[in-house]
C-alpha cells in the first residue's frame, strides 16, 4: 500500500464506502512512519469524526474510533496492512475489512495451536511424574500389586479428563476463520504453506 489511503463513497477512491451520508471524496489517512499515522477531511458535507470529535486533521492510532459521519471505520486493521497490503482503487471497504479480519483471525491460530501442544505435553508429563513417584512410593508397601492398580487407575483417569477437555476446547478455537470448521490436527505451519482452506477455499494470507 502505498504511503496514503483515500476514503470515501466514489470509486475513485482506495476504499469506497457505500453510505449516502459518506462524501464522494471523504478523508485519507497517510503513514508518517511505521507508527505514526494521520487523518485528514477532504471536506466532506458530514464529517469526519475521532473518538466522537469531528476533526479536519489529527494522529490515528489502532485504538481509536473513527467515523465518517456515522459510518465506523475499523481503524485497527486498516492501519496494521499499511505496510503489505497492495491496495488498488474501487476496493469495496466491507469486503476489504472482511479479508482483513480472516487474515488476522488465521495469524492468531498459531497461538491455539501452540499453547494446545504445550499444554499437552505439560499434562502428559504431570501424568508421568505421578506415576513414577507413585512406583517409588509403593515400593516400600508390601501389597504393592494391588495398591499400584488402584492408585494408577485415579492417576490415568485424571489425566484422561483434563485431555479430553483440552480437546474439546482445541475443537472449539482452531476453526477455519472463513467457514469456522475444525481444522483437525493439521499443524499450524502446514497451514500456512497451503494458505487456503481445503474446505471453504478461504484464502488464508496475503
Amino acid at each position: 500500500m502505498s504511503d496514503v489511503l483515500l476514503i470515501g463513497r466514489g470509486n475513485d477512491n482506495h476504499l469506497v464506502v457505500k453510505d449516502e451520508k459518506v462524501s464522494s471524496k471523504h478523508c485519507c489517512i497517510k503513514k508518517l512512519s511505521d507508527k505514526e499515522f494521520i487523518v485528514e477531511d477532504m471536506g466532506s458535507s458530514n464529517g469526519t469524526f475521532l473518538n466522537g470529535k469531528r476533526i479536519m486533521r489529527a494522529a490515528l492510532t489502532e485504538t481509536d474510533n473513527l467515523s465518517l459521519a456515522a459510518y465506523a471505520i475499523e481503524s485497527r486493521l486498516i492501519l496494521s496492512s499499511f505496510d503489505y497490503t497492495s491496495l488498488k482503487k474501487g476496493v469495496v471497504y466491507e469486503d476489504f475489512i472482511r479479508q482483513e479480519q480472516i487474515f488476522h483471525d488465521f495469524a492468531n491460530l498459531k497461538i491455539t495451536y501452540d499453547q494446545y501442544q504445550k499444554d499437552k505435553r505439560r499434562i502428559m508429563k504431570s501424568n508421568t511424574l505421578k506415576s513414577t513417584g507413585l512406583r517409588a512410593g509403593l515400593s516400600f508397601i508390601p501389597v504393592v500389586g494391588v495398591a499400584l492398580g488402584i492408585l494408577s487407575t485415579g492417576v490415568t483417569g485424571n489425566v484422561q479428563e483434563q485431555l479430553m477437555e483440552l480437546e474439546e476446547d482445541f475443537k472449539r478455537n482452531y476453526i477455519c476463520p472463513g467457514c469456522y470448521k475444525f481444522l483437525g490436527a493439521e499443524p499450524f505451519e502446514n497451514m500456512e504453506k497451503r494458505g487456503f482452506c481445503f474446505a471453504c477455499k478461504t484464502k488464508w494470507k496475503r
